[in-house]
């Protein structure tokens, strides 16, 4: 029986614990790649795909047409904005072999296309075609082609990928200027913009109106698409959706005859119609105003051109609800109204008689101060009216009278109460706030107690009151209503592109309500009717025409330009017909002399174009009310 040495018995040793360690290495390893490739595999499968992909192909977003924007009939075959298709030709630098194979092509290219080759300079640098085949980002070579140019490119051999027809969508607004300030226009975001995540720099944006409002509802889904580098190859992983269609309120007539009655009236100045049961706006215009056409859609210099001239006259501003005057003579109804609502009839009623001999003088209560003197705007005076008359005749003396016996208060909590203000809500981006002073605001603002003058300049519309066109639409609707406030809305509802589906629709909406006696609001509306047909306005008065009442004013400005003053209309129609079949019409023009002299005829305009075939029996005339009796006069 043989015996190991103890030498042998170590190198055995050492060799059993060598084999040991190697295998717990070989196993230790083993489960390591194991756990990573679970690690990659499930855990991070699907983010390491997307690496993956990265490095072998480039994703690419398709920008979604936007939805269309239709009238309130929503005739399919005219919309108010579409979509019009277009061709691009492009070239991607990055996929020639060199440089020098792509200057080439360029070089036939301009050749057959007649385009000199310094239009590719920019491209041509070493540096830019470098960055520009790193990135793999295309070049334009040609935008918008048209039918001959295509022609002229079937002459060249158009080889793999490198060049392509890119289809683009133009943005078409089919009324032009006439409704720029309802639609707005779009373009590319601003870095502001992308910075404040409203869009990427590849998308389009609503710029104003209701393209930007509810850009959101336009806009639709972009569509991806993946260029393979090495398979040199195309693949669309989700297609481009378009955004929804808007159905707007506006009566496409109107609209136009507003626009061209103000246009012809050379005036800045705007108008605005509303259901004032709904608050549906029928028409908004602004003038001067610009092409959504030039702004959407216009390359280079001929869009900073147009640019430039819309901002030296201010046309991007909606003087419909960005700008605030004081209201004048059309806020005299509301004067009317307050105090009938705030006082029994023994103390003031649609009765209440005031003499005007042309002017009024308010007796001064401090010694040594002399008496104020309120003239008329008519020299020889209205004589003794009611408040009917008072109205139809836009008396200043009347007013001054009346709002001296009923003070401040009253007209102030229901000018207030009326929305005047505050903003209107309408959905349109940017809308100014109007102003209602009282007595704390003097106070605080010049130091100084509210004195019996700045309450005459109140009931006439004139002093510290500034109000929108908007904001007085909004009141008069009101008042027409029975004293629902409701929030104007251009938007009437929005539709799926692709089933028509209704997706939302805008309902009447109460910001506010007042209650109002229905024959106090009645001897307003006799009153306005009366300037129809036998007041300020009475030369516009027509049998063939929707019965109109209305209420012309006069505002008093600083400007020293000829026709200083700015002039207002506000009207309903048709006079005596339910609320619900009634349109608020209200126009400003900018030192338009006059109410009745350019203003007024604008609002005719846009009567005429909302009813154009009345044949109803005309309602009674209320100028039989406007019974004068020299015999007696109210005090004061």
């Amino acid at each position: 029986m043989s015996t190991r040495s103890s030498t042998e018995f170590r190198l055995e040793r050492r060799f059993h614990v060598r084999i040991y360690f190697f295998t717990a290495l070989v196993l230790f390893l083993s489960v390591i790649c194991v756990l990573q490739l679970g690690n990659l595999q499930v855990l991070h499968g699907a983010e390491n795909h997307v690496l993956s992909r990265k490095f072998v192909s480039k994703q690419e977003f398709k920008e979604a047409p936007r939805g269309f924007i239709y009238d309130r009939h929503m005739n399919l075959d005219n919309p108010l904005v579409q979509n019009i298709l277009y061709i691009d030709f492009v070239m991607y630098p990055g996929r020639f072999k060199t440089r020098e194979e792509g200057v080439a092509f360029l070089k036939q290219f301009s050749a057959v296309m007649g385009i000199p080759l310094s239009e590719y300079a920019d491209v041509l640098e070493p540096s830019r075609w470098k960055e520009l085949s790193k990135k793999n980002e295309d070049v334009t070579l040609i935008h918008r082609l048209s039918r001959a140019q295509q022609v002229r490119l079937a002459s060249l051999q158009l080889e793999g990928n490198r060049t392509q027809f890119v289809t683009q969508f133009l943005r078409y607004y089919s009324m032009g200027p006439a409704l720029a300030h309802i639609t707005g226009y779009t373009g590319a975001p601003s870095r502001s913009e992308i910075r404040q995540g409203k869009a990427l720099p590849y998308q389009t944006l609503g710029k104003a109106g209701v393209e930007d409002f509810y850009d959101t509802d336009l806009r639709g889904k972009d569509g991806i698409l993946v260029r393979n580098k090495v398979l040199d190859s195309e693949e669309t992983i989700e297609r481009s959706q378009q955004g929804n269609h808007l159905i707007l309120n506006i009566n496409r007539d109107v609209q136009a005859a507003a626009y061209e009655a103000l246009i012809k009236s050379g005036k800045r100045g705007a108008a605005i119609a509303i259901k004032p049961a709904t608050g549906e706006v029928v028409a908004l215009v602004s003038a001067p105003t610009y092409d959504p056409n030039i702004l959407s859609s216009g390359t280079g210099e001929i869009r900073t051109e147009h640019i430039r001239k819309v901002r030296l006259y201010n046309g991007f501003l909606n003087l419909a609800i960005q700008t605030k005057f004081p209201p004048a003579s059309t806020f005299k109804p509301l004067v009317a109204l307050a105090a009938l609502e705030s006082f029994p009839e023994s103390f003031v009623s649609k009765h209440t008689k005031f003499n005007c001999p042309g002017r009024w003088t308010l007796e001064s209560s401090v010694a040594g101060v002399p008496d104020s003197v309120y003239y008329c705007h008519r020299s020889s005076g209205h004589g003794i009216n009611n408040m009917i008359g008072a109205i139809a005749h836009s008396c200043n003396v009347y007013f001054y009278r009346l709002g001296y016996k009923i003070g401040p208060t009253p007209i102030i909590e229901f000018s207030k109460a009326l929305g005047l203000d505050k903003k209107s809500g309408i959905d349109l981006p940017g809308e100014a706030q109007g102003f209602v002073p009282d007595q704390k605001w003097k106070q605080i603002t010049w130091s100084s107690r509210w004195y019996d003058g700045d309450t005459i300049n109140l009931s006439i519309g004139q002093g510290f009151l500034q109000v929108t066109p908007v904001e007085m639409a909004v009141m008069y609707s009101a008042i027409l209503n029975g004293g629902k406030v409701l929030r104007p809305h251009v938007l009437k509802e929005v539709r799926d592109s692709y089933t028509g589906r209704v997706v939302r629709q805008i309902r009447p909406e109460k910001i506010a309500e007042v209650p109002l006696s229905r024959n106090h609001v009645e001897t307003i509306e006799k009153g306005m009717r009366a300037v129809i047909t036998a007041g300020t306005a009475s030369y516009l008065n027509r049998r063939d025409m929707v019965p109109v009442a209305g209420k012309t004013g006069t505002a008093q400005t600083r400007s020293e330009r000829s026709g200083r003053d700015h002039a207002w209309f506000v009207g309903f129609a048709p006079y005596g017909a339910p609320v619900e079949e009634q349109m608020v019409v209200v126009v400003f023009v900018e030192y338009g002399i006059a109410g009745s002299y350019s203003a007024a005829p604008v609002a005719i305009s846009m009567f005429d174009a909302a009813y154009p075939k009345w044949d109803r029996p005309l309602p009674e005339d209320p100028a039989r009310e406007m019974a004068i009796h020299p015999d007696h006069e109210d005090g004061l």
